[in-house]
């Protein structure tokens, strides 16, 4: 027979784990609405390194009006899959606001299986125009540490 604390704690732990599962799918559902204006270009890798269609990208766009030294707010953010087996470069576009900021930082990353396997290094930023190639980097190699020091 189940005891009342033991279905509460099923309950709990159920609702715990739901919350803590996230996807790696793509998003494309607007962030905003109103008049935006498209930035794109190429992620540009290491030309020998395969991607897999299930290879997810994700592209945020921050306000970088301040520099380094400020926070820089989300304005931004799309993602989608891959879709097809091959190399870089790898094509994208993201929609920001018309009206927004002048200077606009983008923040991109490249999962697999919820692993980042590549990412940009620094925040490339854009002051005028609609196209931006960003250099990709590999992303280091995680340790797996078992027991103690």
């Amino acid at each position: 027979m189940i005891t009342r604390r033991t279905a509460l704690i099923s309950i709990v732990a159920t609702g715990l784990l739901a919350t803590a599962c996230t996807s790696d799918g793509a998003n494309r559902a607007p962030a905003y609405s109103g008049p935006t204006r498209t930035i794109r270009g190429y992620l540009q890798g290491p030309p020998f390194y395969s991607l897999t269609a299930s290879s997810v990208v994700f592209v945020t766009a921050h306000d970088a009006t301040g520099g380094n030294s400020a926070p820089m707010p989300k304005i931004a953010s799309t993602s989608f899959a891959l879709g097809r087996n091959g190399t870089f470069p790898v094509g994208y576009e993201i929609a920001v606001p018309a009206s927004g900021p002048k200077r606009i930082a983008l923040a991109v990353e490249i999962r697999r299986a919820g692993a980042v396997i590549f990412s940009n290094d620094r925040g490339y930023s854009q002051t005028t125009g609609s196209t931006l190639n960003i250099p990709m980097r590999e992303a280091p190699p995680r340790l797996k540490l078992r027991g103690r020091f």
